[in-house]
């Protein structure tokens, strides 16, 4: 049994929500080719006018979509589950816990894992407008790491390899179930990325502290 939880999607309480959850929709089911806000406006079952009134333009749109909750795990839900023992956590621990609790936000967003499906076959502004959010959540979680990490360690890096490797990972599981012999959707498997995460994190800062 998985412990995952799926973020509802629910009914929307505005016409902005129910602007933004259409697009989400449309973006999980058919990509960002012919993404217009007249396609949108239909999905919602709106007049152009009406998404004008909220949104001044479809990239505005697609921005806020990027920027809520219901797209990306923010930094409070990533550190929700160790919130009040964070700080006194080993460092390693924190690296490794950012990696592992993406993971978890994702797969409790099934319709971003079809979005960035999507953006593996398409690159253009409203892909890299998605992408914004992603880079500021990640920089808002290492900013409270305790330490100094060591000026050896290439963080950079490290973040966008295993954080390619993740969100990889939880696409294929989506996409396919299984991958490499791991379903992300349950638990144990998960416990056993989990350990992988914390051993890669560890020989990590090893090596970039000996150097």
């Amino acid at each position: 049994m998985s412990g995952v939880k799926i973020i509802p999607i629910g009914q929307p309480r505005t016409v902005r929500e129910r602007l933004l959850e259409a697009l989400g929709d449309l973006l999980a089911r058919q990509g960002f080719d012919g993404l217009t806000l007249e396609a949108v406006a239909r999905a919602a079952g709106l007049e152009r006018a009406v998404v004008l009134r909220h949104f001044q333009d479809l990239d505005d749109m697609v921005t806020a979509f990027g920027q809520s909750a219901a797209f990306w795990p923010p930094v409070s839900e990533l550190r929700a589950e160790v919130a009040d023992r964070f700080v006194a956590m080993p460092q390693k621990a924190q690296l490794a816990h950012f990696f592992k609790a993406t993971i978890r936000g994702l797969l409790a967003r099934p319709r971003t894992l079809d979005i960035l499906a999507w953006e593996l076959m398409s690159r253009n502004r409203y892909t890299r407008l998605l992408e914004y959010p992603r880079v500021r959540c990640a920089l808002e979680f290492f900013e409270s790491v305790t330490g100094e990490v060591p000026d050896s360690l290439d963080l950079t890096a490290v973040v966008a390899v295993l954080g390619g490797a993740a969100m990889f990972l939880t696409v294929r599981s989506r996409q396919s179930g299984v991958f490499g012999g791991l379903n992300l959707y349950d638990d144990e498997d998960r416990d056993r990325v989990d350990r992988v995460l914390d051993m890669i994190v560890a020989g990590i800062l090893r090596e970039a502290e000996v150097r």
